[in-house]
């Protein structure tokens, strides 16, 4: 099940012709490198785009990251925990 998180994290992404690919994040101290980008999709409010990723890293964790657009903000919304 998938466990609320809800932190801004630092990522480390690649903006190529208007797609944004999220490489790597930290979080809690910790350095997350992504193996795989399992879902995306975008969602709007108003002027503001934010971009959601569901994320399966090299060491297995998955998380679901958020990008905001009109804040230029990454957060950590959720991750999986069993």
């Amino acid at each position: 099940m998938y466990q609320e998180v809800r932190e801004k994290i630092k990522v480390l992404a690649l903006f190529d012709q208007g797609k944004i690919t999220p490489k790597a994040f930290k979080w809690s101290g910790r350095e997350f490198r992504i193996a795989k980008i399992a879902l995306a999709y975008q969602e709007r409010s108003g002027r503001t785009v934010y971009y959601f990723f569901g994320v399966e890293c090299k060491n297995g964790s998955v998380f679901k990251l958020k990008y905001n657009n009109e804040k230029l903000i990454w957060n950590l919304e959720e991750r999986w925990v069993e």
